[in-house]
């Protein structure tokens, strides 16, 4: 809609719609008053004069706090220099109520377990932290008290709700909620460092878990077939429990859903001979039947009980996760030779940043690459019968090292 002149009524304000972009509804009975109406249904007074030669606009207040009546009367005592400027009154909602409306608008991008954690950081963080304050009176201060105490206690979650405030308040600038030249209190904020988490199984220790699943898997035991699963594709828990026949292809798993969208699992001859034999014993066949068929509805939490018995009796390490099956797939790739680029196609990662953080190395791969390394090099200075310090030190008993002026 374009800028309007209008005789400026409370009915006629109360009436104007918001645009995609914002205007303005200019009086005819008051020069320079004008409503401004923001994307966001926002409404708000400004006044434009000239001072001294130079446009100078004042902003009045929002309507309907401030009627028409009101608001001529101030403007007329501005043209009149009989009053001073009224202080700027805010029209940022509350972070409660934008809250609401940031919820409804994003919860189609999140997927259940997203939503869900959203809503937790925003329960017990956020509304506590910064409920009862308007947007635009969030200060940097504000955010760095809040998160140092957060930080104390928990880290890792305290940089995860940084990230959601952070985005929803760019959202509410985004969305016409904020004024000009208003700076995210985010932005500049440094995140706690993340401390690597996780290790991964050696050969033996391989040996050993892959001992203790035959046993179990010849018993007919389900979680055990999941796990051997997950030790050769990298997969996630959640993406097993998830799989169905219909996603197993000659020679790929189609994943529909997994944390980073469809995707598809590359498989190699071990892998489908392990599902061919799995299939052969599987109760039902059918493509929507699911490939680990397990007894309870908590699958995850059956996957966990049946991790936590197999753990104790391969003798592996009490810290070791069912998540670092995924970090020993990841290591042992680039310890074979297998690029970063690659093992972050295999596990489904975004960025190789994130693969490099998954794969540790062996000392005895460190040692073999340093021995490799000093190797090169050593058969590089002795490449040549004389090599470069032999030569030198030849020269320097010959006779004295001549050395080239340069002007």
């Amino acid at each position: 809609m374009p800028n309007l002149r209008l005789s400026l009524t409370d009915s006629l304000c109360a009436r104007a719609k918001p645009e995609p972009r914002e205007y303005a509804l200019r009086d005819l009975r008051q020069p320079g008053l004008a409503l401004r109406v923001q994307p966001c249904g926002a409404r708000s007074w400004i006044m434009r004069a000239r001072v001294n030669g130079k446009p100078v606009r004042h902003s009045l207040g929002a309507f309907p706090a401030i009627p028409v009546k009101d608001a001529r009367q101030i403007a007329a005592a501005l043209l009149s220099a009989d009053a001073a400027p009224p202080p700027t009154l805010s029209t940022a909602p509350l972070f409660e109520i934008f809250q609401t409306e940031h919820e409804r608008r994003w919860a189609a991008l999140y997927k259940a377990a997203g939503l869900k954690t959203y809503q937790t950081y925003v329960r017990c963080e956020l509304l506590p932290a910064f409920g009862g304050k308007r947007l635009d009176t969030i200060t940097r201060p504000d955010v760095m008290r809040w998160f140092e105490g957060y930080s104390a206690r928990r880290p890792g979650g305290a940089n995860r709700a940084l990230g959601i405030l952070g985005q929803m308040l760019g959202a509410a600038k985004a969305w016409g909620h904020l004024p000009d030249g208003w700076l995210n209190p985010v932005t500049g904020v440094r995140m706690n460092r993340r401390k690597v988490v996780g290790t991964f199984l050696s050969e033996r220790q391989m040996g050993r878990l892959g001992v203790v699943l035959d046993a179990r898997m010849a018993t007919g035991c389900t979680a055990a077939a999941l796990l051997r699963f997950l030790t050769l594709t990298g997969c996630r828990v959640g993406e097993a429990v998830d799989l169905e026949w219909r996603d197993v292809l000659p020679d790929r798993l189609r994943l529909r859903d997994s944390k980073t969208g469809p995707r598809d699992v590359p498989l190699g001859v071990p892998v489908r001979r392990f599902l061919k034999s799995h299939r052969a014993r599987s109760p039902s066949r059918a493509p929507s039947a699911p490939v680990f068929p397990l007894a309870r509805r908590q699958h995850t939490e059956t996957v966990r009980a049946a991790w936590l018995s197999i753990r104790r009796e391969a003798g592996l390490p009490s810290a070791l996760r069912i998540h670092d099956l995924r970090h020993s797939f990841a290591s042992h790739a680039v310890m074979s030779g297998e690029t970063l680029f690659s093992t972050s196609r295999l596990l489904g990662h975004r960025r190789v940043q994130m693969t490099a953080r998954y794969a540790h190395l062996a000392d005895a791969a460190l040692l073999a690459a340093a021995e490799k390394i000093g190797a090169w090099i050593w058969a590089s200075h002795h490449a040549h019968p004389r090599n470069t310090y032999q030569h030198l030190q030849e020269r320097h008993e010959n006779g004295p090292l001549s050395v080239p002026s340069v002007r």
